[in-house]
């Protein structure tokens, strides 16, 4: 990362007052989460700050739209790392009592474990809508919202997702209802 100038770090407080805002709420939009949406926003005005010499001689009027696609790409990145790691939190919902028989126990890990193989098997695009359909009970609007693509393509690929999970189960010998 290079040092800034004096006129550099002007015109980076005069961006960062301009653009803050609307860059949240673009990450907001995407990730819900506030402390995920600062992150990325931070990521972003990095990048521009390394950009420095190149956004600086973006006309004013076009600043708004490229600031909006740095952070729509930092928030999505930001996105799917999170969701990267959320199928670990699938066996924290199925986290049984103590009280239930060893046998639930260890059929209910056999289940958890290949679902969660059978989901790795999906396309990117399948596991991420899947997922956020299914284990996080998120709308096709939600869905679209957060990943960019139109809701009326959400709910064709939600319905294709779920077909190709169930030939990925049947396969294992799991009978998923569609």
């Amino acid at each position: 990362m290079r040092v800034p100038k004096k006129s550099d770090e002007n015109l980076i407080g005069e961006l960062f007052s301009e653009y803050r805002q609307m860059m949240l709420k673009i990450a907001l939009g995407i990730l819900h989460n506030k402390t995920d949406a600062e992150d990325a926003v931070q990521d972003a005005f990095l990048c521009i700050i390394n950009n420095l010499e190149k956004i600086s001689q973006i006309p004013c009027y076009e600043r708004a739209g490229y600031f909006a696609t740095i952070i729509e790409h930092r928030s999505i990145d930001i996105y799917r790392k999170r969701n990267r790691h959320a199928m670990e939190d699938i066996e924290e919902q199925y986290d049984l009592s103590s009280d239930e028989c060893v046998e639930e126990t260890a059929l209910l890990s056999v289940t958890v474990n290949e679902i969660k193989k059978a989901m790795n098997e999906l396309s990117d695009r399948d596991y991420e809508i899947l997922y956020l359909h299914l284990f996080k009970e998120m709308s096709s609007g939600e869905i679209s919202v957060a990943t960019g693509i139109p809701e009326n393509s959400i709910r064709v690929y939600i319905q294709r997702a779920r077909k190709r999970f169930a030939k990925i189960l049947h396969k294992r010998g799991i009978n998923y209802d569609i």
